[in-house]
């Protein structure tokens, strides 16, 4: 067994610690901040709660997604939200709210020093109870608590801008919790590798985790869809978009292939014959006509070599297709999430 299998097995068997580089998190304060993200941002932020991590978009003026992130709506007293989003959307992100959101609404800084980490694993619990405490509250769905650090790592900074936010995953992108460490603080990331290896788990790369979300069908901002996609194309529609809050930048091209159109294409599960995952950015052919592409190739222990990737809307699932109209169509096209090896 590979090294990556093995992390593999921690997150699907036992339980895996993945610091997530590819995340990044930023404040946003002010008196009107929520206000104005309200008209950028896809889904409904008013209706949320305190306490709530909100999946959205942030679109261009054309309905195209910037990139993905989550609004961590905060109480009044601990400011107005924290954001965690893709690296890859970052920068373009930064310059639609310098165009959008007038620093007089709000207050937008990148927090370099902050990371998101990743629990995950039937037992995930266990870790992090015996990493925060056992009377800790584990949120679930989208909901998030701030805890102390006193139980982690014997220092209590309650109210700490370094104190942990731990926020649970909803079931549809695989469960488990994430945390969100505001500041650098060594003893909690040490505290919670010791309980996760106590637990039998162990720390993950992006390998192992590009395995396990790929099997889940989550996709990735950068690889799986960016600026040249509609949102509905990107299968985040239902988690991420409120056709019920009113207006808000993109708002029209979304709300119109909603309710009357359709896109053309979608991302769907791949799976291939053999050990080698199908090549990154291949396309792929029905008989002669161009039908699809290659986003994210991994091979599964469970599965074999799988991908998702962006496929016309005509090709249904259980079709083969081909990386050339020359070669054997041998690449079946399945529904999301993997479900069987």
């Amino acid at each position: 067994m590979t090294d990556v299998e093995r992390q593999w097995t921690a997150l699907t068997e036992t339980v895996g610690l993945y610091e997530d580089l590819s995340r990044s998190v930023w404040s946003v304060d002010g008196a009107k901040a929520l206000d104005a993200l309200q008209g950028l941002l896809t889904n409904d932020l008013r209706a949320a709660q305190e306490g709530q991590a909100i999946p959205c978009l942030a679109l261009t003026p054309k309905g195209r997604p910037i990139t993905d992130l989550r609004v961590w709506k905060r109480s009044a007293r601990e400011g107005s939200a924290l954001l965690d989003l893709s690296v890859e959307g970052a920068d373009e992100l930064l310059k639609h709210f310098g165009r959008y959101l007038p620093p007089r609404f709000a207050t937008i800084v990148p927090l370099p020093e902050a990371k998101i980490l990743r629990v995950l694993g039937p037992l995930a619990d266990s870790a992090l109870l015996s990493a925060f405490g056992t009377d800790l509250e584990l949120p679930t769905g989208d909901r998030f608590v701030q805890t102390r650090l006193e139980a982690a790592s014997g220092v209590d900074l309650e109210g700490h801008t370094g104190a942990p936010i731990l926020l649970g995953r909803p079931e549809s992108e695989g469960g488990g919790w994430d945390i969100l460490l505001p500041a650098q603080h060594p003893a909690v990331e040490e505290t919670l590798l010791e309980a996760v290896e106590s637990a039998g788990g162990r720390a993950v790369g992006p390998e192992a985790w590009d395995i396990w979300r790929v099997e889940r069908g989550i996709p990735e901002f950068g690889r799986d869809f960016g600026l040249e996609n509609l949102v509905q194309e990107t299968g985040l529609t239902e988690r991420t978009v409120s056709f019920e809050k009113g207006c808000f930048t993109g708002q029209e091209v979304v709300a119109r292939i909603h309710y009357r159109g359709h896109v053309n294409q979608r991302l769907m599960g791949l799976q291939a014959p053999g050990d080698e995952p199908p090549p990154l950015a291949a396309e792929l052919f029905r008989e002669e006509k161009a039908s699809g592409r290659i986003t994210s190739p991994v091979h599964s222990p469970r599965f074999g070599s799988i991908a998702l990737g962006m496929i016309r809307r005509e090709v249904d699932p259980g079709t083969f297709l081909s990386v050339s109209p020359a070669a054997k169509p041998d690449i079946m096209v399945l529904t999301l999430p993997f479900t069987s090896p």
